[in-house]
């Protein structure tokens, strides 16, 4: 199993490290890599990423991940060699995104006639897209999903390996992620959004 994150300049930190922890767990045996449509990306915080691959390769993924930033989502939705070097099969990955990488999803016409969520400073763009956004933590339709907010990429990794692994295995994983003593608390709110 492999899973990309597309990542591009001005990302959101936290979208990019928590996903790629999660699916990057041994328990997983997944091989994770940053795709962007350069060699380095530098994050809203400051912080520079090497990408192991370009963007265009995001066809050879089983998961397709799209990042958020409230400003560098907003740059590449209008930078069309970005939105042209992509290429997905709805019906052979799962393809998700956090926060504002719904917008992304939503240019690429991935989210044409569903529901999606998003983080609430983007709903109001998502909707000018044409899309019917609603207030969720995780929004799914068969191969697709979109959460919204940067601590719902929890709950898009673990409908992630739910559905390449199922519930036992995704219970496993996350798990080990949970605060101590809340651990039943959050595995509800997990079972109940996925």
């Amino acid at each position: 199993m492999n899973a990309a994150i597309i990542i591009f300049d001005d990302f959101t930190d936290i979208d990019l490290f928590l996903i790629w922890d999660i699916l990057g767990r041994q328990s997983l045996g997944w091989e994770v890599k940053i795709l962007g449509q350069k060699n380095e990306h530098v994050s809203t915080n400051g912080l520079s990423i090497k990408t192991h691959g370009n963007i265009a390769e995001s066809i050879n993924f089983d998961v397709v991940i799209f990042c958020s930033g409230k400003k560098g989502t907003r740059k590449v939705i209008n930078d069309q060699s970005f939105l042209n070097s992509i290429r997905l099969d709805i019906n052979k990955q799962l393809i998700g995104s956090i926060c504002s990488g719904a917008l992304i999803m939503a240019k690429l016409g991935l989210l044409d006639g569903l529901t999606a969520t998003t983080h609430p400073q983007a709903k109001k763009e998502l909707q000018s897209l044409g899309i019917e956004a609603v207030d969720k933590p995780l929004v799914a339709h068969k191969n697709i999903a979109t959460t919204g907010g940067c601590l719902a990429g929890v709950y898009l990794a673990a409908w992630l390996i739910q559905n390449k692994h199922g519930t036992a295995k995704r219970d496993e994983v996350i798990e080990e992620l949970l605060p101590v003593g809340q651990q039943a608390i959050y595995q509800e709110l997990i079972a109940k959004s996925i």
